[in-house]
């Protein structure tokens, strides 16, 4: 799914058109600079025309999904590859691993050396950086699920998720809008989206 599909969908529900001001920061010929390397083209057109400048907050089922601004971008990430106390590299990070923002300190990221792979995330506190899913095969797919998802949390009822005797359901407004759009939209990376609802 390129930028544009998904931007054509998000401003059919988003208030305003689309969930972040454009960044235009131009910061392509910077990052690949720090990671020494060439970047997927789909990444620059991301840095050069669409990223935040500033951090942007989508909703989810339990902490919030942090998409980082243009100035938190970076070779050096801090609590990922670098320890900011001691001022020294943490080593099992990666090199190649480009993070786009996180999910509880759970780190959403392309891995430059492996594009094909799509937007991932991995989990924390495991021990090392091989667990996680596969959100999208573009970054376009992924914006647009994660707005998808943050529209039926706070654009339909109240209390948007019902955690009660029958399970942990979305609520049923935003149930019935959110979930055929999420198959059409997620396709493969579905469960990864909707699984935490009984109801998905």
């Amino acid at each position: 799914m390129t930028f544009n599909e998904a931007f054509i969908e998000i401003r059919q529900f988003w208030p305003g058109g689309a969930p972040f001001a454009f960044g235009h920061g131009a910061s392509a010929r910077r990052l690949a600079a720090e990671f020494n390397r060439e970047l997927p083209a789909e990444l620059v057109t991301y840095l050069d025309t669409i990223a935040p400048v500033e951090e942007v907050d989508f909703s989810t089922v339990g902490n919030p999904f942090y998409l980082y601004g243009l100035d938190r971008l970076g070779v050096r990430q801090p609590g990922y590859n670098w320890n900011p106390v001691t001022n020294t590299p943490i080593t099992d990070w990666p090199a190649g691993f480009f993070l786009l923002g996180d999910e509880g300190a759970d780190p959403v990221l392309l891995d430059l050396d492996q594009p094909e792979r799509g937007i991932q995330k991995l989990w924390h506190g495991e021990g090392d950086w091989e667990t996680g899913d596969i959100l999208a095969a573009t970054l376009g797919q992924f914006l647009l699920c994660c707005a998808a998802l943050h529209h039926a949390l706070t654009g339909f009822e109240e209390e948007p998720v019902i955690d009660d005797e029958r399970g942990f359901n979305l609520a049923p407004q935003a149930a019935a809008w959110l979930f055929p759009r999420m198959k059409t939209w997620a396709g493969p990376y579905y469960a990864a989206w909707c699984s935490s609802f009984d109801n998905a």
